[in-house]
């Protein structure tokens, strides 16, 4: 089993910025007792001369023990209820993406 990272960059819909941090706020704690949950971080874009691009509103960073545990954090019903309740009504735009270590 290798380690995975998750980067989940999220845009709130116009006026839902603090909406959205406090939806995703609600994920962290339940997240941290998941098996193989090494990192779970709700992070704001900093603004930086170098980046490219839009700032995001909201950006978690996480540390998974394997990809197994990545897969079973996605299928906890807390997630699902996110991602088919909640995230339709607050984020314009998502962007998820998996990294392993070279």
């Amino acid at each position: 089993m290798s380690e995975l990272y998750c980067v989940a960059r999220f845009r709130a819909r116009h006026g839902q910025a603090a909406a959205l941090q406090q939806a995703l706020k609600s994920l962290i704690s339940e997240t941290h007792r998941e098996e193989g949950c090494l990192l779970y971080q709700l992070s704001e874009e900093v603004p930086y001369a170098g980046a490219n691009g839009e700032p995001w509103d909201c950006v978690f960073i996480e540390h998974w023990a394997s990809r197994e545990a990545f897969d079973a954090h996605c299928a906890q019903p807390y997630i699902k209820d996110y991602f088919e309740q909640v995230a339709p009504e607050l984020v314009a735009e998502a962007d998820v993406r998996l990294h392993r270590p070279i």
